[in-house]
């Protein structure tokens, strides 16, 4: 089965991404051991090397890796999260096809410039989405200051990516990573394409019925690692009840990118165990790796893989 990961950060810490950070975002998993699907975080890798390396012993054929800055709303003992497009793109090119950039911007200093570089990133560095984090940014996305953005990825035919969903960090806003923010972004611009990160959780069912009403939109399962694999269960079924199991992709974040893939793939032993309907064979494909595949024009014959 070709898997992609669909949801990988870049960035070390202590260089791009502060220890305060670093801490805030891994401050529950350290705490309670990934107690279902994973292992120790110093086991995470975020340069490209060491990245493929880990893809080739779990199994994953393609990781999206994000780039990100936050810098703008933290105060300076809090700094630095910045992980630039420009990195994102280097590691990008040693990678030989194996990781897929998404850039990121900031629309709200300069929603222009902000397009300007969305667009040049596309262009000059084959980037294939665009990640916006307003929880950790402190925007909401309905901002009109926005839409230079989403007019440039419309045009461009990628899609945005929104940081949707739980965090443990403090300093993010919990108020801006509701779904239904992004109903009034679907409304509007009806040919962005959209992932909502996360699956949007704890509003899962929120983002289920968001995705239902906007036909280029999607979700992904990323962080869900959380969750017991029944869990996860529920929630790829429920999706499945309102959704075509095209508009759900893959993702892990990085603690839980080499166990997490598995725990998807044989999440039809789960269904047996509580006597539940299978998801299909062709759905978990699709999920797994094909919905991606039609998303960021990955090219798997080119991979050779």
């Amino acid at each position: 089965m070709f898997i992609v990961d669909n949801h990988i950060h870049l960035g070390q810490p202590g260089v791009h991404v502060s220890d305060y950070i670093y801490k805030e975002l891994r401050k529950n998993w350290t705490e309670r051991g990934f107690r279902y699907h994973s292992v120790e975080v110093a086991s995470e890798k975020r340069e490209v090397t060491a990245l493929v390396d880990v893809m080739d012993e779990a199994g994953l054929d393609v990781c999206c890796v994000l780039a990100g800055n936050w810098n703008r709303v933290l105060p300076p003992e809090q700094r630095p999260y910045n992980v630039p497009n420009a990195f994102v793109a280097t590691q990008v090119a040693q990678s030989g096809g194996r990781l897929i950039g998404i850039c990121s911007v900031d629309p709200i200093v300069d929603p222009w410039d902000a397009a300007d570089e969305l667009e040049r990133c596309v262009r000059d560095e084959d980037f294939r989405g665009c990640k916006l984090y307003p929880t950790y940014a402190h925007f909401d996305p309905r901002d009109k200051a926005c839409e230079p953005v989403y007019e440039a990825a419309s045009a461009l035919g990628i899609p945005i990516h929104f940081h949707m969903g739980y965090t443990p960090v403090c300093g993010a806003d919990m108020k801006l990573q509701q779904p239904w923010l992004l109903d009034e972004v679907g409304r509007r611009f009806p040919k962005l394409k959209v992932v909502v990160c996360h699956m949007g959780y704890p509003y899962a069912e929120e983002a289920m019925g968001l995705v239902s009403r906007h036909e280029n939109f999607h979700a992904d399962l990323s962080a869900l690692g959380f969750h017991h694999p029944r869990k996860v269960y529920q929630l790829i079924h429920d999706f499945g009840c309102v959704n075509s199991w095209d508009r759900l992709l893959y993702g892990s974040e990085n603690p839980f990118m080499r166990t997490f893939h598995k725990t998807v793939m044989s999440i039809n032993e789960v269904a047996a165990e509580i006597g539940m309907p299978e998801i299909p064979q062709d759905a978990l494909e699709h999920i797994l790796g094909g919905n991606a595949c039609r998303l960021y024009r990955i090219d798997r014959a080119a991979l050779g893989r």
